[in-house]
């Protein structure tokens, strides 16, 4: 389902012991296995290579313009990944709206309930915002994101119609 809202939200707030950082070309392996701890497996990739695959593809500009700056990865105290957010301009994909879109918002399982999510999403929000966007979409499957999805509800995202197919 395509979700939608008019920016600006809330402030983000970073919970306690998490450090925050831009992510890197050189994260892509750190950032591949995060992606595919913290799906069910089968849902995003096939195996680990093809997460490591899906996230070089984002650097790459597979997904739509990469965000300048880059998005940011929470680290715990160790300074491992725990958290990512991926914004694009453009998606690729038929039926989504121009402008500032999330691809991928996803925390590790064990540091999910504790606001990683919320202020992943808050922060880039408030990046678009200063980028001059005035909403911000992102994509999310009732199968698999049910959290995902009372989270993206609870700050105001709602439903919107795919955007028509460019004629050409």
């Amino acid at each position: 389902m395509l979700l939608q809202r008019d920016l600006p939200l809330p402030p983000a707030s970073v919970p306690d012991g998490v450090g925050v950082r831009p992510q890197e070309i050189a994260d892509v392996t750190e950032l591949g296995a995060l992606y595919w701890d913290s799906y069910p497996k089968g849902v995003a990739a096939v195996d680990l290579e093809d997460a490591i695959e899906e996230m070089e593809g984002v650097f790459e500009g597979e997904y739509g313009s990469p965000w300048k700056p880059p998005p940011w990865s929470p680290s715990d105290r160790d300074g491992q990944l725990i958290g990512c957010i991926q914004t694009v301009t453009n998606a690729p994909w038929e039926g989504t709206p121009k402008g500032a879109f999330v691809i991928e918002l996803f925390v590790h399982p064990e540091h999910r309930r504790h606001g990683l999510g919320r202020a992943l999403l808050l922060s880039a929000a408030a990046a678009c915002e200063q980028a001059g966007w005035t909403t911000l979409a992102l994509n999310a499957q009732d199968a698999t994101s049910a959290e995902a999805i009372h989270l993206y509800r609870n700050l105001g995202f709602v439903e919107v119609e795919q955007a028509p197919a460019a004629q050409g």
